[in-house]
């Protein structure tokens, strides 16, 4: 799995990185076919509140995942983002085993 953090408006400290790389490594516990994580990180400034948006585009087989999160602090922003996208693997999970359940017939016995 590939992680990419990007961060237009402002410089990412190395801790952060870390930080981030650390928490997008444990979605492969719920969904093992993820091929990239995109990160992106916008520190908007609306009214006089400063906000922090994390957005994760999660690449995987067939549609992607696309999550938001947001928060005052960039670290809490990221773990809402990522709740989030958890939540979202673990339902693309569950429908994919009852689409493979629902193709798989019924083995019936035939009385001779």
């Amino acid at each position: 799995m590939k992680i990419r953090i990007e961060s237009p408006s402002h410089k990412i400290s190395p801790s952060l990185k870390t930080f981030i790389t650390e928490k997008t490594t444990a979605l492969e516990r719920f969904y093992k076919d993820i091929q990239e994580v995109e990160v992106t990180l916008v520190n908007e400034v609306k009214g006089s509140k400063e906000v922090v948006l994390c957005t994760l585009n999660i690449r995987v087989p067939g549609k992607d995942e696309y999550v938001k999160g947001k928060s005052s602090i960039f670290e809490d922003a990221v773990l809402k983002a990522l709740d989030a996208a958890k939540r979202r693997l673990r339902i693309r999970k569950t429908q994919l085993q009852n689409a493979r359940k629902k193709k798989v017939p019924n083995r019936t016995l035939n009385k001779a």
